[in-house]
C-alpha cells in the first residue's frame, strides 16, 4: 500500500512547498489537484468513475467531535496533518464539484444515544439532512438494528476490494451477508487505534535477542516466541525484590484494552462467518483455552505488568515506555504521539501469530475506530458512494503518510523496517465479530478474557460456560434482526 502512496508523494511535496511560501489561498490549493487531464483520466480508471460537476451541491457529513481531526481542517495552518486533511477535502470537493458541510456532535459512549437519535430522527422524518455519517464503531454500529442505514451491496460505487478499505469486512463481521458500517482510510482513527507491539531496541540488544523484524519476516513472530524472548528481560533495578513501573525495568507492559485484542490476533474465533454470510457459533475451542492458559502464566512472571490508563486519560503506560525501562509494550499505535522525545530507539511490530501456520499477522482495530454509515435518506446514493470511495482513496494517498511522518518523527522516513512493518500491520487490520458487535448488540460477549489484571479467570471453561446461554440467545436475536432488515 505505501509503495503506491510513495508514487503520489510529489503531489504532497508541491502542496507543502506552496504552504511554506506564505499564505496559500483555497484557490491555489484546489488548482494543484487534478488539473492535468492525464492524471484525471488515470484517477477515473483507478476510482471507477469520472470527475463530475454537481454545481457546488452541499454534501453534509455528520461526524464525531471526538474524531474531528479526520475532517476538520478549514484552512491551511502549517500543521502537516491538518494541511493534508485540508487538501484531501479540497480534492474530493474538486473531483465532484461539491461543497462539504461537516456537522460535529459528541458520539462518545456516554452520549451515543443522543448522537444516534439524530440519525434516527432524520431518517424517520425523511428530511435527508445527512448524506453520510462518520461515527465511532462501538457507539453507532448498534443503531444498524433500527434499519436506518443502507447495506454495502446497495452502494454502487463502493469497491470494498480496493486497498483503501479494510478488505475482509464481509468475511469477518457481516451478518446474513449484510453490513451497514464500513472502515476505510477516510478514518484516520483506523491507523491510530490499531494494536501493535512496541520494543525498546537498546534493551533487546543488551539481552542479545534476535532481530524482531527478522522474526516477523521469517514467519517466526508467534505468541510462543514473544513469551520466550520477553520473559527474562525484567530487572530489579533498586534491589527491593519487587517489580514496579517507577523503579524497575519491566519485561512486558500491557495496556489492558489493547492487550485484550490477542483474542483477534491469535485467530481465537468464537463466531465465524460461513460462505453464505451467516454467523456460525463455534463455542470455546481447545486452541482458545491453550492460548489463554499460556498468556495467563506469562502474566504471572515478575516484571510483566498490566495497566489501564487510557480510560482515565493518564496514558501512563505510554509515558512509562517512553522513559526507557520497558522492554516490550502492547498498545495502540497512537502511543507514538507520546514517544516523540523518547531517548532510546524503539521499534514497532505486528501482533504475533498463534503459530507459523497462521496465514497472516492480524492487528485488531480499536472499537473506537470511526466507521462510515449511509443513512437510508441520503439524497443521492450514487454520489454518496462515490464520495466514500474518494475520501478513502485521497486519505490513503495524502493524509496517512503525513500522519506517520509526524507520529513517528523522522523514523518513518529513515527506517525501512518500520515502513515494512506498518505495511504488514495495515494489511492485517480487522475486526473480529465479537469486537464489532460485542457492546450494544450482544450480551456477555466473550471478548475480554485477554485483557488480564487483578481478577483473571483461572478456569476459563467454567467461566465461559456460565455466560454461554445468555450470549448465544443474544446472538440468535441479532441474526434474526438482520435477516429482517430491508435497506
Amino acid at each position: 500500500m505505501y509503495s503506491k502512496i510513495a508514487k503520489l508523494l510529489g503531489v504532497i511535496i508541491i502542496f507543502m512547498q506552496l504552504a511554506g511560501c506564505g499564505e496559500v489561498s483555497e484557490q491555489s490549493v484546489d488548482s494543484s489537484v487534478n488539473t492535468d487531464a492525464e492524471t484525471t483520466e488515470s484517477l477515473s480508471t483507478l476510482l471507477g468513475f469520472p470527475k463530475e460537476d454537481n454545481s457546488g451541491k452541499v454534501f453534509r457529513i455528520l461526524s464525531s467531535t471526538n474524531k474531528s481531526y479526520e475532517y476538520d481542517a478549514e484552512e491551511v495552518t502549517g500543521d502537516v496533518v491538518n494541511d493534508a486533511v485540508y487538501e484531501k477535502n479540497a480534492a474530493v470537493e474538486d473531483y465532484f464539484g461539491i461543497s462539504f458541510e461537516f456537522i460535529y456532535e459528541d458520539d462518545t459512549w456516554a452520549n451515543r444515544s443522543s448522537f444516534n437519535n439524530l440519525i434516527t430522527q432524520d431518517v424517520m422524518s425523511g428530511s435527508g439532512m445527512y448524506d453520510l455519517v462518520s461515527a465511532i464503531t462501538v457507539c453507532t454500529m448498534p443503531a444498524a438494528l433500527e434499519g436506518i442505514f443502507i447495506e454495502g451491496n446497495n452502494l454502487p460505487y463502493c469497491d470494498f476490494t480496493k486497498p483503501w478499505w479494510i478488505h475482509d469486512m464481509y468475511s469477518r463481521f457481516s451478518i446474513d451477508g449484510k453490513l451497514y458500517g464500513f472502515i476505510g482510510d477516510a478514518s484516520l482513527s483506523l491507523y491510530k487505534d490499531m494494536t501493535v507491539v512496541f520494543f525498546n531496541q537498546r534493551i533487546w540488544d543488551n539481552y542479545n535477542k534476535p532481530n524482531p523484524y527478522d522474526l516477523v519476516r521469517n514467519n517466526e513472530w508467534t505468541i510462543d516466541k514473544m513469551i520466550e524472548l520477553t520473559t527474562d528481560m525484567a530487572s530489579d533495578l533498586n534491589g527491593d525484590g519487587k517489580y514496579d513501573s517507577e523503579n524497575d525495568q519491566l519485561a512486558y507492559l500491557a495496556e489492558q484494552v489493547p492487550n485484550g485484542t490477542f483474542q483477534t490476533s491469535l485467530e481465537l474465533k468464537v463466531v465465524d462467518i460461513d460462505e453464505n454470510g451467516a454467523p456460525i457459533y463455534l463455542g470455546l475451542s481447545e486452541k482458545f483455552v491453550t492460548a489463554y492458559d499460556k498468556m495467563l502464566a506469562f502474566h504471572k512472571n515478575p516484571g510483566v505488568v498490566t495497566m489501564s490508563t487510557i480510560d482515565d486519560a493518564t496514558y501512563k503506560s505510554m509515558k512509562t515506555f517512553a522513559e526507557g525501562n520497558v522492554a516490550t509494550m502492547v498498545n495502540f499505535i497512537y502511543s507514538t504521539e507520546y514517544l516523540r522525545d523518547m531517548v532510546d530507539d524503539y521499534g514497532i511490530l505486528p501482533m504475533p501469530k498463534y503459530d507459523s501456520n497462521q496465514e497472516k499477522y492480524i492487528s485488531q482495530l480499536g472499537t473506537s475506530t470511526s466507521m462510515l454509515y449511509v443513512p437510508a435518506t441520503t439524497n443521492d446514493i450514487e454520489l454518496t458512494s462515490k464520495v466514500m470511495e474518494a475520501l478513502c482513496y485521497y486519505s490513503s494517498e495524502l493524509v496517512v503518510p503525513k500522519y506517520y511522518e509526524v507520529a513517528l518523527k523522522e523514523k518513518y522516513a529513515r527506517d525501512a523496517d518500520i515502513a515494512q512493518m506498518l505495511d504488514i500491520i495495515r494489511d492485517g487490520a480487522t475486526f473480529d465479530f465479537l469486537f464489532a458487535y460485542g457492546a450494544g448488540c450482544l450480551s456477555n460477549a466473550p471478548n475480554s478474557y485477554f485483557r488480564f489484571g487483578n481478577t483473571d479467570t483461572t478456569d476459563i471453561a467454567s467461566n465461559f460456560a456460565s455466560l454461554e446461554a445468555s450470549f448465544t440467545a443474544s446472538l440468535e436475536k441479532l441474526i434474526e434482526t438482520y435477516e429482517n432488515l430491508d435497506n
